[in-house]
């Protein structure tokens, strides 16, 4: 069983004894990941680096950061795996490039862990650098021959979306601006469970193809060889001129077999085409969603992870921070957090920009990595 360590700092206003506060019950560190806002995470990587030189100490910056006690801002939560894991990090320096020459660290550090079978990758990708998608290829290049799967984050920040694009990720101390830290895990003495909730569903259950778009940009162009916001404002019932209020509630989402997953749509861009947080090739099938039964298909996925594994030892947890401000809109974010807390005691994670499992990048999603 995983021997875990959990701790808050809330002193915001001095960043060492914030720290402190945070890993205060900390004895024998293996690996630390740690979440907080924007505004002290460098601060906040220097001091516990500082404080525990020979651990892998993994952070991100974040929307909310999450744990039992629920989903806070401008707090520091972190955790510390002491006992029960074998674990390797690294680094891709610069994810917003394709970085297949990264993958020799890749393997090193598979090589350092040495037990493909109950590991996984948990990774943290910074935001608005289309970086996602190039980090996946440069881990899966090593990892997928291996049947390691890969889980992880975007960074975010508590701003309010659009206000910025400031976000950060960091490894022993080092902030990486435009880069991608993993770090593989192998769970000992038992198995490790990955889990995707989709809270949406195809709005009209009508598919369109990616005749035109540019993945590396993310922005589709048309669909069925019409204009991508004519084509969307004519799923919606709505004018073209006022699509940009549905971008929110109405991601699209790419079926596949019985499955569907959600990209978002960041705004309109030039001749109609429209921008998204993760990339669509030409000859995609899309949908527009809309928004589910949130409530019962949380309750649900509880369920299926507690019937996997009863008792985990650790769940972090990456939850789409469009997804946060929904509960909160909706007047569910405690309720949802309170859920959580309660079949989950020993979890962290936080509310990322978008969310990456296995080969894919999603948006409006909530993953769970769960240890037995």
């Amino acid at each position: 069983m995983i021997k875990c360590s959990f701790g808050v700092g809330r002193r915001a206003d001095n960043p060492k004894d914030c720290v402190e506060e945070a890993v205060k019950d900390f004895r024998n560190p293996a690996v630390i990941f740690f979440f907080s806002g924007q505004k002290h995470f460098r601060e906040y990587a220097r001091f516990i680096n500082e404080m525990f030189p020979k651990t892998i100490c993994m952070g991100c910056s974040a929307h909310h950061s999450i744990d039992c006690s629920g989903f806070e801002e401008d707090v520091l939560k972190a955790v510390t795996i002491e006992e029960g894991v074998i674990c390797s990090a690294g680094v891709i320096e610069n994810a917003d490039n394709l970085a297949l020459e990264y993958a020799d660290g890749v393997r090193r550090c598979l090589n350092e862990v040495g037990e493909p079978h109950n590991t996984v990758c948990v990774e943290f990708t910074v935001s608005y650098k289309r970086a996602e998608e190039y980090a996946l290829m440069a881990l899966n290049s090593v990892l997928l021959r291996n049947e390691i799967p890969i889980i992880g984050g975007s960074a975010s920040n508590t701003d309010k979306i659009g206000e910025s694009e400031e976000s950060f990720v960091s490894l022993n101390g080092e902030i990486y601006p435009n880069g991608c830290v993993y770090a593989i895990i192998h769970n000992i003495g038992g198995k490790i469970l990955l889990c995707r909730e989709n809270i949406y569903e195809p709005l009209t259950g009508n598919s369109f193809t990616a005749t035109k778009a540019n993945a590396v940009t993310r922005t589709v162009l048309t669909y069925n060889d019409r204009q991508a916001a004519e084509v969307y404002a004519e799923e919606l019932g709505v004018p073209k001129e006022d699509i940009g209020k549905y971008f929110f509630s109405n991601p699209m989402g790419k079926p596949e077999g019985d499955e569907v997953y959600v990209t978002a749509i960041q705004n309109e861009g030039i001749n109609g085409s429209l921008k998204h947080l993760a990339r669509i090739y030409e000859g995609t099938n899309m949908m527009v969603m809309k928004e589910g039964d949130f409530r019962s298909i949380s309750a649900n996925t509880i369920k299926g992870v507690l019937r996997e594994i009863e008792n985990p030892s650790l769940v972090m947890i990456f939850n789409c921070l469009a997804r946060t401000i929904l509960f909160e809109k909706e007047n569910y974010l405690d309720e949802y957090s309170a859920m959580l807390a309660k079949a989950f005691p020993r979890s962290i994670g936080f509310s990322c920009m978008s969310e990456q499992l296995g080969t894919k990048n999603l948006n409006h999603t909530m993953l769970l990595a769960v240890f037995e």
